[in-house]
């Protein structure tokens, strides 16, 4: 549960970062508005899809994956109440609740029942997990067409200082290699996964079922 507290105590604070882009983040966090330009471009290939956001925080991609790559309903799953409050206005404030459903929990304990979806994004997720492949693993069972993910890199002096800032807080952050990314996607049953560079530390990969 320390992800739980961690989120529900920090992450309004860390979507303030995309709401609010000032010029720092557009210049040093610029793998955060990348990422999600690479997810809609994803899914914008097929109007209508259906999309799963796991870690969708406080619902952006969501909101953006209808209005922006033209899906026609997304469901979001996130360990954090607090944002998914925080989901649920951000989607009636743009006209898309209808099309969108949020579930909270730990995604390995979510429900999803026997749903697939077209797509499966998870954005800013995954750097926090030291095991992700049980996270991938269902994943891929949930996904017919193709799942993309964000993966933070092995930047020496930036990953330490994440490390060290988020350890402060009680929050493990994971970096990862292009090969182990492309490893845990076969091991999850992907039939192939394609991953490139998303700015110079961090990855994107592109998962085929």
């Amino acid at each position: 549960m320390e992800r739980q507290a961690y989120w529900n105590r920090h992450g309004l604070a860390f979507a303030n970062l995309y709401e609010k882009p000032t010029w720092f983040n557009r210049t040093f966090r610029q793998g955060m508005f990348m990422r999600t330009e690479f997810a809609v471009g994803a899914v914008s290939q097929r109007p209508g899809a259906s999309v799963l956001d796991v870690g969708c925080g406080n619902g952006r991609n969501s909101v953006l994956m209808i209005k922006k790559a033209g899906a026609s309903r997304v469901v979001g799953a996130d360990i954090s109440s607090e944002m998914l409050a925080s989901a649920g206005e951000l989607a009636r404030k743009e006209g898309v609740a209808s099309q969108c459903t949020f579930l909270q929990g730990d995604f390995l304990q979510v429900d999803l029942g026997d749903q697939r979806f077209d797509f499966s994004i998870a954005l800013g997720l995954l750097d926090y997990f030291h095991d992700p492949l049980p996270v991938l693993t269902k994943i891929r069972q949930h996904t017919k067409v193709q799942f993309v993910a964000s993966f933070p890199g092995h930047a020496p002096i930036r990953m330490a200082l994440r490390k060290l800032r988020y350890g402060l807080r009680g929050c493990g952050v994971y970096g990862y290699s292009q090969r182990r990314i492309a490893d845990l996607c076969a091991q999850a049953g992907f039939a192939s996964c394609r991953v490139e560079r998303c700015t110079r530390s961090g990855w994107i990969a592109f998962a085929d079922v």
